[in-house]
């Protein structure tokens, strides 16, 4: 069951996403040939006007195939024949259904198990937190300058600082305060091996409110965004762990391990997939939709269309790219489990 629940996981993110691109190109005017649910054999297909509907026997997939998107075609409401600002808000559709599904994911979880927001609920006895003069009902603005977007983010932030003492501003009864603050060692037992880790003994409030859980669902995409980027930059930097990239593998052992918990573990793992796959999809590279946007971009400042021929083989060498780089992350993933 943990394994199905992860497959339709991986059919709800992609269908999600073709379907952006599927909605978007009707409302453009593009013709779209097909609509297909996963890959493979179709099991089943229905006609209907000039669409065809199709699902496909392997639920691991999907696609929206455009007239004209990926060959030649003479047809005038072919993708290519599309004005560039309509071409480009079609591709661009695919990564704005990810985020729409990861809020919605989201916000489904905070509804359900609530949320952790700034405010604080408990200070521990004799704490950093309570020696420092922090306070119940204080709300937490900024940590040494930065503003946290959630209650994990003050968290990662308090970790790790290597300051001897911290600046913890925060708002109480509607005015300004900065604390100086010494966070503490703490350990915390994990399979067997006892973890270090800095702490101020502060316990946030839970909340189960609705415009409260929507608006957390959207910090949540927002520091999984900032989190992207700070990866990325340590990834030029080449500061990136082999065990910090995971493929399909690990990505369905996760979410299976995650069905065996409940509901709610499944959906926020849902939104924090669908969000990465906004995120990676909308990079500038060849054959993802992002690199795709960058050619319509082009042509929309230069007025310039470029040739047909290169952007095929840039898309067929970005495409192979990729192809290595998941069997790379797949042989990893594999050689991880074996251990």
């Amino acid at each position: 069951m943990s394994i199905i629940v992860a497959i339709l996981v991986f059919l709800v993110l992609v269908t999600i996403h073709e379907f952006g691109h599927f909605i978007v190109a009707k409302w453009a005017g593009i013709k779209v040939n097909e609509f297909a649910v996963g890959m493979g054999p179709a099991i089943f297909k229905k006609q209907k006007g000039e669409t065809l509907y199709s699902l496909r026997a392997f639920p691991l997939g999907g696609y929206c195939a455009m007239e004209g998107e990926d060959e030649d075609s003479s047809d005038e409401r072919s993708f290519d024949n599309a004005k560039a600002y309509k071409r480009l808000v079609v591709i661009l559709a695919g990564a704005f259904m990810n985020i729409v599904l990861a809020i919605l994911a989201f916000f489904i979880v905070n509804m359900q198990s609530g949320y952790t927001d700034l405010r604080i609920d408990k200070i521990e006895a004799d704490s950093p937190a309570y020696i420092a003069g922090i306070q119940e009902n204080d709300e937490i603005i900024s940590y040494n300058g930065k503003k946290p977007l959630l209650f994990l983010e003050l968290r990662n932030m308090i970790i790790n600082s290597n300051n001897e003492s911290d600046t913890l501003r925060v708002k109480r009864d509607g005015e300004l305060i900065d604390i100086e603050v010494k966070p503490e060692l703490a350990t915390i037992e994990d399979d067997g091996q006892v973890i270090e880790y800095k702490k101020l003994g502060i316990m946030p409030k839970v909340s189960y409110d609705f415009l409260g859980s929507f608006k957390e669902s959207i910090n949540t995409c927002r520091y999984a965004y900032r989190s992207m980027f700070e990866f990325l930059g340590r990834a030029f930097k080449g500061k990136v762990k082999k065990n910090e990239v995971s493929g399909p593998v690990v990505i369905i052992k996760t979410i299976s391990s995650a069905a065996k918990v409940g509901f709610s573990s499944v959906m926020f793992l849902l939104g924090l997939i669908s969000i990465n796959l906004a995120f990676f999809n909308l990079l500038p590279f060849p054959a993802l939709d992002g690199g795709k946007a960058v050619f319509i971009l082009f042509e929309m400042i230069t007025g310039i269309k470029p040739n047909k021929k290169v952007e095929y083989i840039v898309n067929i060498i970005g495409f192979s790219l990729l192809m290595l780089l998941f069997l790379f992350v797949t042989y990893n993933d594999i050689k991880g489990l074996i251990k």
